[in-house]
């Protein structure tokens, strides 16, 4: 099957398609991965209208890389299955690529959802099959965005790769809890602030990526800029002067220190961005519209009742995860009260999402509760 003269190599199952452009040279392989689809939404064989002139320039002289474009999901039904499912599917493309070219390892350029979905391969073993993963628009930290999927138990009534998406499911628990057997040797992320504070879609201090302590302090943060783009947009690349083309440019040749050549990292934090702040309960707290809130020692307020969402996800071990929407200048302490009486010490950095990897109730230090005012 062909598609604007690409050449789909891959099986004949119409499950995936792996599309290709003009002869296969001895080059560095990059597998370019869309995003979510809603239902009826695109055709099967459009990925390539997701990554507009991208293709071609990274196949040019100036470049001249051999550029997959995996397309995981062929249904009018958009992408329905969950991400585990896409992962596989990636296994499979990857390993269909490294048989035509003899190469035993790829690049990966990932647009949105398919960061997630490169992760989720690159967890489940597929780490030595990928020496570098760039994501453009990721929510690793998840994001609220998607309204419908805010509702309590979604899982039953909608696609379950959305609801994937959120903060406060198990998938993202998972892959934000090992955050080093989830991501690439070399890895960065670059996030769009057309709305201000998102790209109209995801949060930037979601689309940073680091790896938190079990308070949630920042162990290790991950290469990171921010682009004046939306989120529709900041994959459509217009011409081999375009920043967004340059930074993938200097990713490709350089690892994390190409790209930090051109750009020196960023923190979300510098763009005034509202962070995620999520964590587990060891045990399901008793009155679930007082229990759990978090109060922000620097700024006094005090997140409770709606504003502490869950899906009802759980951890391996059975821990119940939640998450909080902050505001931009919230950092420093923050307590977790999760019974009467009792709440955890835990630090979060100024607009950056972050985890608190460990079940509040089990670990953490349990302290006598504190009066604070309410925002």
């Amino acid at each position: 099957m062909t598609n604007d003269n690409f050449i789909n190599y891959g099986t004949n199952n119409c499950l995936w398609y792996l599309w290709h452009k003009g002869p296969v040279f001895d080059r560095e392989n990059v597998v370019l991965i869309h995003g979510f689809r809603f239902p009826l939404a695109p055709k099967k064989g459009e990925c390539n209208r997701q990554f507009t002139d991208l293709d071609d320039l990274l196949q040019s002289k100036d470049s001249r890389f051999n550029v997959w474009q995996f397309e995981y999901a062929s249904s009018l039904w958009g992408t329905p299955n969950d991400i585990a499912t896409y992962a596989a599917r990636l296994g499979e493309a990857v390993e269909r690529i490294c048989h035509i070219t003899g190469n035993n390892a790829c690049s990966i350029i990932a647009y949105s959802m398919g960061g997630i979905i490169a992760r989720q391969y690159i967890m489940s073993g597929g780490r030595s099959k990928v020496d570098k993963l760039l994501t453009l628009a990721t929510p690793h930290l998840g994001t609220l965005r998607f309204e419908p999927f805010n509702l309590r138990w979604a899982t039953k009534i909608f696609p379950r790769a959305a609801v994937e998406l959120r903060p406060d499911s198990r998938l993202l628990w998972d892959l934000n809890t090992n955050v080093e057997t989830s991501t690439a040797p070399e890895f960065a992320a670059i996030g769009g602030y057309s709305w201000g504070h998102t790209d109209g879609l995801i949060e930037m201090g979601s689309s940073s990526l680091i790896e938190s302590k079990h308070d949630g302090s920042i162990a290790r943060s991950h290469y990171f800029a921010g682009v004046n783009r939306s989120h529709i947009n900041i994959n459509r690349i217009r011409d081999k002067d375009d920043e967004v083309y340059q930074l993938v440019r200097s990713f490709l040749l350089g690892g994390v220190a190409g790209i930090n050549n051109m750009r020196p990292a960023e923190k979300p934090g510098d763009y005034n961005v509202s962070p995620f702040l999520t964590f587990s309960l060891k045990d399901k707290p008793g009155w679930g519209l007082v229990y759990p809130y978090v109060d922000v020692t620097n700024t006094g307020r005090r997140y409770r009742g709606l504003k502490v969402f869950s899906q009802g996800a759980s951890t391996a071990d059975g821990s119940c995860i939640f998450t909080v929407k902050l505001r931009p200048d919230d950092e420093g302490e923050v307590l977790i009260h999760y019974e009467r009486g009792r709440y955890a010490e835990a630090n979060i950095q100024r607009g950056q999402s972050t985890i608190v990897a460990e079940p509040i109730g089990q670990g953490l230090t349990a302290h006598n509760a504190c009066s604070m005012a309410t925002a």
